[in-house]
């Protein structure tokens, strides 16, 4: 076959992956997918939306200036809890060994997150401080932040002693963080689902989720392990990823599907119904990206995503501290390699090494249970069968 054969069967593939429709089943068979990438999108796109409040200069998001209703940065929030609810269900269904779920979990969230605090608090705050040095490290804010932080409650402590005081967003050091609680109780909610043996059958889940829904739309305030206003719409767009993986057999996906709810999601902009139009159009884009963009060869160069949305603030408030005056997009601009630089950094040398850590509750288990077998013990037909899932 010619080169000029080869390239242009690749350009067909690549179309007919553009505007193929297929179910999310179909669509998880083909084994690769492009999440790391929309991940690190949207964390670039929090970095541009943070852009406006952390400089001040007035400039209108291009999102809210398009006339969609939301800013940058919380669409972007809204496509990580999509990609988190469809994941993490995922991630259970496949383990349904609580041990093992709650053990990802923790290595995924709290390595990269405390290597953050610590070193927005010890090494960016004693940088940026205002104090004398000494002064600074004596304060028992300092450690407060990253004591405070790590619980992961609904109290976040954003200030540091003499850090960023003259920024235009309260000097607050990260403002991103807030997030995080909402997404560990999301995971939470799943454990929980899941152990009931909810999850595993699917008109089960789809009441609980249709369920809390309602719950939602009626009483928010009053809904489980969701202590703060801010906290449901998060969840909302969490059960929504969950509910495509649960329904992944009857689930279409790709850019028609997008395109379609995205013109239905503008028409309705002006209506009540705009917040749900939204979410299918936001949730469809999600999927088509993932399974019918060709850019999975990106995939080789690591998850930069949470390192960057956790230090993209962070690096942007150091970066208007040092250039006053910049405007937001400049501030993006520049804040983005730098934060991306230790994101890379973060990767590397933290998470990856952790994650590797994730089989190590089952290997525990094979230790003990071959162990027990050698001893004469069974081991109970509910933790094999566990191991099975």
């Amino acid at each position: 076959m010619t080169l000029r054969r080869v390239l242009c069967a690749s350009a067909n593939a690549s179309l007919r992956d553009l505007f193929r429709v297929r179910t999310l089943t179909d669509a998880l068979s083909q084994d690769q997918d492009n999440f790391l990438l929309l991940r690190l999108l949207a964390a670039s796109m929090v970095i541009y939306g943070h852009g406006e409040a952390i400089s001040g200069d007035g400039r209108p998001d291009l999102f809210t200036w398009l006339g969609w209703g939301i800013y940058s940065g919380a669409l972007a929030v809204n496509v990580f809890f999509v990609i988190s609810g469809f994941m993490i269900t995922g991630s259970y269904l496949r383990r349904r060994h609580l041990p093992s779920f709650l053990w990802a979990r923790l290595l995924r969230i709290y390595p990269a997150y405390a290597f953050c605090l610590l070193g927005s608090a010890f090494l960016l705050g004693a940088i940026f401080t205002e104090l004398p040095l000494r002064d600074y490290l004596r304060d028992h804010q300092v450690m407060h932040y990253v004591t405070k932080n790590i619980e992961l409650g609904i109290g976040i402590v954003y200030n540091l002693p003499g850090v960023f005081t003259g920024g235009q967003v309260h000097s607050a050091v990260n403002g991103s963080i807030w997030t995080l609680p909402a997404e560990v109780r999301m995971y939470l909610w799943v454990a929980i689902a899941g152990v009931l043996g909810i999850l595993a059958r699917k008109y089960l889940a789809n009441i609980l989720i249709v369920a809390l829904f309602a719950w939602g739309l009626h009483r928010p305030a009053t809904i489980p392990l969701i202590p703060l206003p801010a906290f449901v719409q998060l969840a909302a767009y969490f059960a929504l990823g969950a509910f495509c993986f649960v329904n992944r057999q009857w689930v279409y996906v790709g850019w028609p599907i997008a395109l379609l709810t995205g013109a239905l999601a503008w028409l309705l902009r002006d209506s009540g119904l705009y917040p749900f139009a939204m979410a299918a159009a936001l949730a469809s884009f999600v999927f088509a990206f993932a399974y019918n963009t060709p850019l999975y060869a990106l995939n080789r160069f690591g998850d930069y995503s949470y390192g960057l949305y956790l230090w993209g603030f962070p690096v942007q408030q150091a970066v208007a501290h040092q250039i006053p005056g910049i405007s937001s997009l400049a501030n993006a601009l520049i804040a983005w390699p730098l934060a991306l630089l230790l994101a890379v950094f973060s990767w590397h040398v933290i998470e990856k090494p952790m994650l590797s850590l994730k089989s190590l509750p089952r290997e525990v288990y094979l230790r003990l249970k071959s162990t027990m077998q050698r001893s004469g013990k069974s081991v109970s037909s509910v933790t094999e069968a566990e191991e099975a899932g």
